[in-house]
Order: C-alpha cells, then sequence, then structure tokens
C-alpha cells in the first residue's frame, strides 16, 4: 500500500478499532497543523493498514458530515502529511512509492483525469538517475530534466507562471516534480469528496453511529482565523474581496443604494468574514445617510431606520425566527435573477471590457485570454480561481479554494496571502 491513498484495503475491522484510528489520526493532523514535531503512532506508520484505513474513513466522515470547516481541515492537514511524508523520502524510498504507484494504477478499473500526469510523474521518478537527481538536496531552481505534459494537466502550475508552455504542451522542470506530485494528491483528495456516493451509508447504523460519537472532534476543527471587521476597515479590506462582492462594494460606494437581495447578500459576506452587528449597523448609516440620485432605491436611513437595524438584527439571528443565516456560495450568486443589474458573478454576466477593469487586467495579458477562454466554456468559478490564484500566487494557501466554491473562501485564501 501507499500513502497516495488510490484505492481503501479490503477487509473486516471493529467498530471500536475504527474510532480510535479516526480519532489518533485526527490529533496526529492537527498536530502537523500546529508545526508540533512528529511523534511516532502505530496508527500512522506510512502505508500501513491502519494509516488507510483512518485516510478512508476520515473522507467517508467528511461526506456523510458535510461541514466546510472539516472539510477544509481534511484537505490542508492531509496535503501537508503527504507533503511531510514526500520530502522525508531518500531517493530508493521515492523510487519504491513511484513503482507501488504505477502497480496501484494499472489495478485501477476508472482513470480520473489526474491518473495520466500521475502515471508519467512515476515514470520518471522510478529511474534511479532521476530519483538520486529530484533527492532530498535538489536545488529548488533545477531545470537539467523537464517532463513534457498536456497543459489541462498543470493548470495550477501555469496560472502561477511556473511552466512554459509551447503548442499546447508544458514542460514541468525537475524542480517542480515534488511540488506537481503534492498537487496531484490534492486534487485526488478533492475529486474523492466530491464525487464519492455514499448514500447507502447513510443508512448504516454503525456508520451513523460512529460518526454520531465523534461529531464534537468534527465539529470543533478549523485552521481559519476569524477577523473583526470595524465599518471603517471595510474599503481596505475590499483588496481581498472576491469580484463579485467587490462589484457590490464598490456600487455602493458611488451610488449609497442597493437593491433588497444584494444588500442582503452583502450583508452576510460582511457578518461571515467578522463584522460585528454594532458595525454592520454603522456601515450601513452611514451608506444610507448620504442623498443619492443615481440608484432606484428611495429608502434613506433617517425615514427607515427602525426597519434597516431590525433588517440587519435579523440577519444576525437577533430577531424574528432567529435563524442563523450564511453568505451564498458561488453557484447562488451565478442563480440570482437580478445579478446583470446590479450584481452577480462578473465573469457570467459582465462583458470583457466591464469585467477586465473590475479585475484591473490587462486586455493583452496570458491571465485574459485564460479567464475568456473558460468563460467561453461556462467555467466561471474556474475563472474566478485562476484570477485569485494569478492575483495572491506569492503566499497565498491553497487549501480548498475549488471545493464548493464561495465568496468567503476566496477571502479567506486571499487575506492568508498577506
Amino acid at each position: 500500500m501507499s500513502f497516495f491513498y488510490l484505492s481503501p484495503i479490503k477487509g473486516d475491522m471493529p467498530l471500536y478499532l475504527l474510532e480510535t484510528i479516526i480519532t489518533k489520526r485526527i490529533e496526529y493532523l492537527k498536530s502537523i497543523l500546529r508545526q508540533e514535531e512528529a511523534f511516532y503512532s502505530e496508527y500512522m506508520v506510512e502505508g500501513g493498514i491502519f494509516d488507510n484505513v483512518g485516510y478512508f474513513m476520515l473522507c467517508i466522515l467528511s461526506i456523510l458530515n458535510n461541514k466546510d470547516e472539516f472539510t477544509r481541515f481534511i484537505l490542508h492537514s492531509e496535503k501537508e502529511l503527504f507533503k511531510l511524508r514526500l520530502r522525508s523520502l531518500s531517493a530508493y524510498d521515492l523510487r519504491c512509492f513511484s513503482k507501488k504507484l504505477l502497480r496501484a494504477i494499472r489495478k485501477l478499473n476508472t482513470t480520473p483525469t489526474y491518473i495520466k500526469p500521475l502515471q508519467v510523474l512515476c515514470q520518471h521518478l522510478m529511474l534511479r538517475e532521476l530519483a538520486h537527481h529530484v533527492g532530498q538536496t535538489h536545488d529548488d531552481n533545477c531545470c537539467m530534466y523537464s517532463i513534457p505534459m498536456k497543459f489541462q494537466y498543470c493548470l495550477q502550475l501555469i496560472a502561477a507562471r511556473q511552466v512554459e508552455i509551447t503548442n499546447g504542451i508544458a514542460r514541468i522542470a525537475c524542480c517542480k516534480w515534488k511540488y506537481f506530485l503534492i498537487q496531484l494528491f490534492h486534487t485526488q483528495l478533492k475529486y474523492r469528496l466530491q464525487n464519492t456516493n455514499l448514500t447507502n451509508l447513510r443508512n448504516d447504523m454503525r456508520v451513523m453511529d460512529l460518526l454520531g460519537r465523534l461529531k464534537e472532534q468534527l465539529f470543533n476543527l478549523t485552521y481559519h482565523p476569524r477577523l473583526e471587521l470595524k465599518s471603517t476597515e471595510v474599503d481596505q479590506a475590499s483588496t481581498y474581496f472576491p469580484p463579485c462582492m467587490l462589484n457590490l462594494h464598490k456600487n455602493l460606494r458611488q451610488k449609497h443604494r442597493m437593491s433588497h437581495i444584494h444588500r442582503f447578500n452583502y450583508s452576510l459576506f460582511l457578518k461571515d468574514i467578522g463584522m460585528p452587528i454594532e458595525e454592520a449597523i454603522s456601515f450601513w448609516k452611514t451608506e444610507y445617510k448620504k442623498p443619492s440620485e443615481a440608484h432606484s432605491c428611495c429608502h434613506n436611513w433617517d425615514n427607515d431606520e427602525k426597519k434597516f437595524v431590525y433588517g440587519i438584527r435579523h440577519l444576525y439571528g437577533l430577531e424574528g425566527s432567529r435563524k442563523t443565516y450564511t453568505s451564498v456560495n458561488c453557484q447562488k450568486v451565478q442563480s440570482s435573477e437580478c445579478s446583470i443589474s446590479e450584481g452577480g458573478c462578473p465573469f457570467k454576466t459582465f462583458d470583457s471590457n466591464t469585467l477586465l477593469k473590475l479585475l484591473n487586467v490587462n486586455n493583452n495579458e496570458i491571465l485574459c485570454l485564460q479567464i475568456n477562454e473558460l468563460r467561453i466554456q461556462k467555467k466561471y468559478i474556474s475563472a474566478c480561481q485562476m484570477y485569485m490564484q494569478n492575483k495572491y500566487r506569492n503566499n497565498v494557501l491553497y487549501t480548498d479554494y475549488s471545493f464548493n466554491f464561495s465568496p468567503i473562501k476566496f477571502f479567506r485564501n486571499a487575506i492568508n496571502s498577506n
């Protein structure tokens, strides 16, 4: 077995042991994120039975649990664990690892898109000369060897401008091979979480009982710091806003009014990135006290203060049914009926000139061409992700940006780049 986890092992195991394996793995992953010194655990031996079971059980619980925070934890921590293990491999271990992966690939019944580049990469890493060359002391800027790869397989490297492309073929330098392998691991984990159907397991009382006992641990896993956003800091914070929310913010600052649905969505976005209710009231009061002749909205703060305050308190779960509202994801933004008039997803509704002006991108940049290509294919979320990755490529932590993407996730990745 390999710690790339292409396939689960088969067999029976007591339920109490499953619970122990999961608990120990979560503890180990949390210690990695805290950057504590690695400790020995019989449940985390690389490629062992417990290691394989723990990985796939966390994937199962993540899918059944369906909580974004836990999913983010799995994606980030498992990637960091894989990165740590990969860096510790000697040249001999790297060759053995590659050979195991190639044998596992040959046994697969289905071949997702990430399998082909993984196979090509392993065919190179299993060679003695190349394995020694990219060993633990490999130069980060070395380009002595390279692998030709179709550009579709390495879009993240292209977006980060770390490869050269000729006639649709990207050449991945040897200094990027391990980085590419880490990306492929992350891709297969996201693919597994998104495409695995576990409907039958929801009727398995043993699994659901196990999930119930572990819920306290699963719900408390997060690595995103929560900021407190003041009403006077929104302009500064807007540097990290996704294009959809940045457009709403600019329109609000220009016209001092906003239609109901977009005010609702923008308020929830500000709440979920850390704006307390007192600051929210102050923020909207400042805008709606200003006169506006460029918007159809006829409300103003002096006449409608009670209505505005009640609406804001309602969004924060303090009035009415006291429901806890959360901000919308990208699919909801794109489906907004009034998106063209004022907001919505710029990648879907804006013409090219308006979009480029909002993104502050030149028409002749490679990024512009890539975004336009994705827009033609109606891959609006992918276009937004590419823009995010390009703008914040220096230090941003790419952990979950393509899994159930949302404006909040865009902001969190962007703010982490600071």
